[in-house]
């Protein structure tokens, strides 16, 4: 979602190639060390990871609607959003969703908990900003959105969202951008 996302905001058109996540294609085998999507082939360059994807395509055109600020101190900002979202939020939100279907008992302990503690953290963002990082819409939350998304479409609702407002006014106003939902069509 992320790269189709920065991929609308850059109005760059685009084709799709989807796999089969259980039984993944030879073509992906053979571009991938790691064999995991989303993978971006753009001329004879093959990237990775959906974060370094989207900023790749930020830099493709970097005039037309900059989805990274212009500063070095918000740029690193978004970096850090990102950052964390990937190696912090990400892993404690999907120990909370799928809990010991996916990881050992041990380690789901808490993890409702800790993702409270993420949400108090965008929460507080969004009491000075729309956005996460400066005043303008951008890579960070780009980023960050897609698994705040994931939560908010659990069923049942899990209760505590209601205790993140702005947040949840963040997941709504981001869901009606074009960019996001041409990303949720296929």
């Amino acid at each position: 979602m992320r790269v189709r996302i920065a991929l609308h905001e850059k109005g760059i058109s685009f084709d799709i190639r989807e796999e089969d996540l259980k039984n993944f294609s030879q073509d992906l085998r053979n571009l991938h060390p790691e064999v995991k999507v989303p993978l971006l082939l753009h001329g004879d360059r093959v990237l990775y990871e959906s974060a370094i994807i989207a900023e790749y395509v930020d830099d493709l055109n970097p005039q037309f609607h900059p989805l990274m600020p212009k500063t070095a101190g918000e740029k690193s900002e978004v970096r850090l959003w990102t950052y964390w979202c990937n190696q912090q939020f990400k892993p404690d939100l999907d120990k909370f969703k799928y809990g010991i279907s996916r990881f050992k008992e041990e380690d789901c302990v808490g993890a409702e908990d800790k993702v409270k503690k993420h949400l108090e953290k965008i929460e507080k963002k969004l009491e000075t900003s729309p956005w996460l990082v400066g005043s303008d819409f951008s890579l960070a939350d780009i980023n960050v959105f897609p698994f705040v998304r994931q939560l908010s479409r659990i069923q049942p609702t899990p209760d505590f969202l209601k205790s993140y407002p702005r947040t949840m006014a963040w997941v709504n106003s981001l869901s009606k951008r074009p960019s996001v939902i041409n990303a949720l069509q296929k």
